[in-house]
């Protein structure tokens, strides 16, 4: 609600900045029933674009729109006595929208380096999920046999996520453009396997590991160049 209330009372000679982004995320399962703090990364990219409102000299709304992946690894399981499977690993396709407010420092905002505070929300919408593997194939009397694969597994999992973001940024000039590093943690609130899935063939072993309920978190590393004003 704060996060609308700030939309509303942005002035009507507010400036809006847009341009595009893009990062690498670092994900992860999380509360490992085994390692609390663990974190099992999967690589993935983010890519799209923002908008962001000046409200205030130090407060900025800020609005994304991004292909997002998301995953997490799936631990060795077996399909039938001859065949398992190994390095598996799950990735969601997701379309996503964040929230958030940009917080600066007013006094150092005509300097050529500025840190910048983000935090807020976001809801996702997971288009695809795959799970990729190699099959290892191994038959009495004859030589092993190893081989790629890939299932739609969309059927496992809720499509909507939603969570919180946390980033620190630093926003300097490149070639006279508005360019950002960002350092962002995404933490899903929701689980991401459906309710009975636990108990599948793929997902028990990971389950054992990281409990009934499969959720994410995400660390980014991104850029952004602001390129026009409006």
């Amino acid at each position: 609600m704060a996060l609308l209330a700030i939309v509303v009372i942005i002035p009507a000679s507010a400036q809006i900045a847009v341009g595009p982004k893009a990062g690498v995320n670092f994900n992860s399962f999380r509360k490992s029933k085994s390692f609390r703090n663990y974190f099992d990364p999967t690589a993935g990219f983010n890519l799209g674009g923002f908008a962001k409102y000046t409200v205030t000299d130090f407060l900025k709304a800020r609005a994304e729109i991004l292909y997002f992946q998301q995953g997490g690894n799936i631990y060795d399981y077996r399909v039938i006595s001859e065949m398992y499977r190994s390095g598996a690993k799950t990735t969601f396709h997701n379309f996503e929208v964040p929230i958030l407010a940009e917080l600066g420092i007013p006094s150092l905002n005509e300097d050529p380096l500025q840190p910048k505070l983000l935090i807020g929300g976001f809801y996702s919408y997971t288009v695809y999920a795959r799970e990729s593997f190699t099959n290892i194939v191994k038959i009495s009397g004859r030589d092993k046999i190893e081989y790629d694969g890939f299932l739609n597994v969309q059927d496992q999992y809720n499509r909507a996520q939603y969570g919180i973001i946390g980033a620190l940024a630093a926003e300097l000039k490149v070639f006279n453009q508005p360019v950002s590093l960002e350092f962002r943690y995404q933490y899903n609130m929701n689980r991401a396997n459906k309710p009975g899935t636990q108990n599948s063939y793929n997902l028990r072993n990971t389950t054992e590991k990281w409990g009934n309920e499969l959720k994410l978190h995400t660390l980014s590393i991104n850029v952004g160049v602001t390129l026009f004003y409006f």
